[in-house]
């Protein structure tokens, strides 16, 4: 276990949490772990490496998204398809930037909680997680429920956070942050992603 892992468990031991994310260093997995209960369930946040196939063009990638019911901002799926969107985005300064998905990387197969789910989709994965382990009534990813979490699109990563799209407004962009189950707000909207000026 990792430095900030260690000192996330000490701190969820101590306000009784019931519910969090822990990685291993040594296979890169990672767990839902209950410091309560002291019981562990295996699920991973990033997709095995798989044997590569042949590459998908655009036009079947989309067919894949409409397949799994993903309906993209259009705005924001012309963006994908210019081949101009940037890789990463700062967020926060003096942190690590978000690496941006490519329409490639909206439709691999990501596995929470030993269920698949496209990157793009991956918080439903996410949020059926918290309502089990919390109940539908959890306030852990407030003010999202958990139907409104599992309905947001997931479009970047940095580490243990994932960065979305608010599905009530399909502008807001918000982080989702997996040691914990916590959301919070960015300054950004996907209209400000997508145009000149971000840094």
């Amino acid at each position: 276990m990792d430095a900030p892992d260690g000192a996330f468990l000490k701190t969820a031991i101590g306000k009784k949490m019931t519910f969090m994310f822990l990685h291993c260093p040594e296979c890169s997995r990672m767990f839902q772990f209950n410091p309560v209960a002291w019981t562990a369930q295996a699920c991973e946040a990033v997709a095995p490496k798989a044997a590569r196939g042949a590459k998908k063009s655009a036009r079947q990638l989309e067919k894949l998204l409409a397949r799994e019911n993903v309906a993209l901002p259009q705005a924001y799926l012309d963006h994908l398809r210019n081949g101009k969107s940037r890789p990463d985005v700062a967020i926060f300064r003096d942190e690590d930037p978000f690496t941006l998905y490519s329409l490639d990387e909206l439709c691999k197969d990501v596995d929470v909680d030993g269920t698949r789910y496209p990157a793009v989709r991956q918080l439903a994965g996410f949020a059926q997680a918290l309502a089990q382990a919390a109940g539908a009534g959890s306030k852990q990813a407030a003010p999202f429920s958990p139907a409104e979490l599992a309905a947001c699109l997931a479009i970047g990563e940095e580490n243990t956070r994932i960065l979305f799209i608010d599905s009530r407004d399909n502008d807001a962009l918000w982080i989702y942050h997996l040691d914990g189950g916590d959301v919070e707000k960015t300054r950004f909207t996907l209209t400000s992603l997508i145009g000149p000026g971000v840094s």
